[in-house]
């Protein structure tokens, strides 16, 4: 697993970027999905899908899952929150999304046909009437539910995948499953199931979009968006200064936003990683200008005093830098 697949990992399972980016997918920013209403789930799809005789087990692992259980208008809501983090475009996307998810679902009926069967073998009698502790009659299942895992009335608990792109450029891959399907015939789209994606991309946000998240991810996406702009002026025009640990981290492993920071109680100040990031870039250049003058180590280093306001120890850990490389 590559350094940024572990980064972004950590980085979106927290509970407050998650529930940010469905949001924005979702619910147009809304803030309707609440951080402590998400609880992890097992990422392992492992099933043996429905009518598989041979009992052949599938097995995948997803990004990251969690559920969303609430309350809304008096009523229960269950939902399975997938998503799939990309760091590159792929082409075969619409169907690796839809794998996961139908596993997902056979999952949830491979669990029902567990559990009514395990109630079946303990609560029948010895003539094989199917009664409760209190010798009420239950009711049996009849064969076609016996055969699927289901009750007739049974509900499944919806699956959204989020595919959440870290890519610069927009996604130029399918966005559903039809666009990969080659058909002459366009009568036959009356009877095929499309499946399309869910895609968080920063090249498909307007600028002013952004605002509709409501964590650090919207600063995230904005400078993956604008990564070979200028982003020392997209970082001084924000609000905020202080950003956490992790996002730092994050955009490090994203971008290659490799600044120098000073981690202070309330975060690090990118800003001011910037202002130093800057300010050794003029110094090495400096420092190479000098030598190409043929000035001598000693002169070199009390001109970058002087010109800079810096210390005799940054300029040899700088020079010293250089020589490494």
């Amino acid at each position: 697993m590559g350094k940024i697949d572990v980064e972004a990992k950590k980085y979106l399972s927290n509970n407050e970027i998650f529930a940010d980016a469905f949001n924005f997918l979702l619910y147009n920013g809304e803030e309707i999905i609440k951080a402590d209403k998400l609880e992890e789930l097992d990422t392992t799809e492992f099933s043996i899908p429905f009518g598989n005789k041979e009992r052949k087990p599938v097995q995948k692992y997803r990004d990251i899952m969690k559920i969303w259980n609430a309350m809304m208008d008096d009523n229960a809501i269950y939902v399975i929150l997938g998503a799939e983090i990309q760091d590159k475009v792929h082409y075969g996307m619409p169907v690796k999304d839809g794998l996961y998810d139908m596993l997902g679902y056979s999952k949830q009926i491979e669990e029902k046909r567990r559990v009514y069967r395990k109630k079946d073998n303990e609560l029948r009698d010895e003539g094989g009437a199917l009664v409760s502790d209190d010798g009420v009659l239950k009711i049996k299942l009849t064969s076609e539910e016996f055969l699927s895992g289901l009750r007739k009335g049974d509900k499944l608990r919806p699956i959204i995948t989020a595919v959440i792109y870290l890519g610069e450029e927009a996604w130029d891959g399918p966005r559903c499953l039809f666009d990969m399907l080659d058909v002459k015939d366009k009568r036959l789209y009356n009877y095929l199931s499309d499946y399309k994606l869910n895609i968080i991309s920063p090249a498909d946000i307007e600028d002013e979009d952004f605002d509709k998240f409501h964590s650090e991810l919207g600063f995230v996406m904005r400078l993956i968006k604008h990564q070979s702009d200028d982003v020392k002026a997209i970082i001084e025009d924000t609000d905020n200064r202080l950003f956490s640990t992790d996002t730092a981290y994050f955009l490090k492993s994203t971008i290659n936003l490799d600044l120098e920071y000073d981690e202070d109680e309330g975060g690090v100040d990118m800003c001011k990683g910037l202002e130093k990031s800057f300010k050794e870039e003029r110094v090495k250049g400096a420092i190479e200008g000098m030598r190409i003058a043929n000035m001598s180590e000693k002169d070199v280093i009390n001109n970058i005093i002087q010109n800079f306001d810096v210390t005799e120890e940054y300029v040899l850990g700088i020079i010293e830098q250089e020589m490494e490389s």
